[in-house]
């Protein structure tokens, strides 16, 4: 079976399941719309229709970064060369797995497709492309018009997948726009690949051999500062130095995923981000795969049932905002749970997470071969926080949209139970929620 992967990378994805499929003995290609901006993926262009819609893709995000005159031409070039690439991926690969939310063109007709010629199709969704705006901090200065498009929109893209009949593969975090069954993210996994870069023993040596007045170097990545909170953290860091505590402080900023990897292997300890809904997301995850430890802060934190079954949780401190000081605090004055914790995370994306086992459970999917522990219900989603925003703000942003266009705004209305939740969720802090509100104006 030929397996065609893409058409958005995400934090390594697609090239850890291309990579994981090959070495199962499946032919698999990993065909991007265009180059990562870390530079994750090994590009493959298998003809050249794919090749241009690459390269094109590329040229039309830095015009738009721009403001370009000739972003929309050049966007216009790249959207036709998606229907090339879409009939020889039709005429090359038995099966679709498609990332982020995203399929070639885009298009109910492409799903259409590839129900009727009898494709194996499946599709991942890793975050803002499930996630409701209203509780999404990528969404910076949102207001309820803005909030409820975009609401629309993820509905949308959630329900074309499932109208088409194709398995969806998300986090019981971001499932709330789902109408049907979905495989739970945490039973599928994340593929590792970077093995050739695990940390050897000796380059553990300045942990292992710390003293009392050796620094820890703390590496903080932030792909969005926003998103991950880098302001607040850096507050606390700063709280600690005041305390004396032996931190090096290392921030980097727009480098290519090889440079994160190189500062991380130089890490000791990885500090993620304030707000995530995952134990284990992107830089966490590279983290482990060389050994290091991380920090995640999540209001997930609070009730980390909702993600759990008959499967690992990814192993990261991962704790409640509001104790991310005093835990930072504990991991950087404690030499062996660093260790302990580095040691835990890489045996975790060696096994559970190893890219050939993820690969396998892609192929459990896309032969319908799934075990029963691995759905997940999404009208019994209850988590409300949402990711890279404090919940003061996100109950300000439900109340502003409900305020301005009634409940039905959340997109919820086939979970009565999950509206009200979230209903009564914004009106509680209602003085944080306005303090919220006076920092942004």
């Amino acid at each position: 079976m030929r397996v065609f992967i893409g058409p958005t990378e995400v934090a390594g994805i697609g090239h850890g399941l291309t990579q994981g499929l090959r070495r199962l003995n499946f032919q698999a290609d990993g065909i991007f719309d265009s180059p990562h901006p870390f530079s994750y993926e090994a590009p493959q262009h298998p003809n050249i229709f794919t090749r241009w819609w690459y390269i094109t893709g590329g040229i039309a995000r830095k015009l738009r970064s721009t403001g370009s005159v000739l972003t929309w031409p050049v966007a216009a070039i790249h959207l036709l060369l998606a229907w090339p690439v879409l009939i020889f991926a039709l005429l090359r690969y038995k099966a679709f797995v498609f990332l982020s939310g995203n399929t070639i063109t885009n298009t109910r007709f492409e799903l259409f497709l590839i129900r009727l010629f009898k494709k194996r199709c499946i599709v991942l969704f890793v975050g803002s492309d499930a996630r409701p705006p209203y509780i999404n901090g990528a969404w910076v200065w949102i207001n309820a018009k803005a909030m409820k498009q975009l609401t629309k929109k993820i509905r949308r893209r959630v329900h074309r997948f499932e109208d088409a009949g194709v398995m969806c593969i998300n986090s019981p975090s971001t499932a709330h726009f789902h109408r049907r069954p979905i495989i739970n993210w945490f039973a599928f996994g994340f593929p590792s690949t970077i093995s050739e870069r695990k940390t050897r023993p000796d380059q553990f040596s300045k942990d292992q051999t710390a003293s009392p007045a050796t620094k820890i170097r703390l590496l903080h990545s932030p792909s969005n500062p926003q998103v991950k909170g880098t302001i607040k953290i850096e507050k606390i860091i700063n709280s600690l130095l005041s305390r004396g505590s032996p931190i090096e402080w290392i921030k980097i900023y727009g480098l290519s995923n090889s440079q994160v990897l190189d500062e991380i292997q130089r890490c000791d300890l990885v500090v993620d981000q304030l707000f995530s809904d995952t134990p284990m997301a992107g830089l966490a995850i590279e983290a482990a795969q060389l050994g290091k430890p991380a920090i995640v802060g999540s209001y997930l934190a609070r009730s980390p049932s909702s993600i759990a079954g008959n499967w690992p949780i990814p192993p990261s401190s991962f704790v409640d905002p509001s104790q991310f000081e005093s835990a930072l605090d504990a991991l950087v004055g404690d030499t062996e749970t660093r260790r302990s914790l580095g040691d835990a995370a890489l045996n975790f994306v060696e096994s559970a997470w190893s890219c050939e086992a993820v690969a396998g459970r892609a192929i459990a999917c896309l032969m319908g071969e799934v075990p029963d522990d691995w759905w997940f219900d999404p009208s019994t989603t209850t988590y409300l926080h949402g990711c890279g925003l404090d919940e003061a703000e996100g109950r300000r942003r439900v109340r502003e949209l409900v305020d301005v266009y009634g409940k039905s705004a959340l997109g919820l209305d086939d979970k009565p139970s999950l509206t009200k939740a979230f209903l009564d969720w914004a009106q509680q802090g209602e003085s944080k929620a306005a303090n919220a509100q006076a920092n942004r104006t």
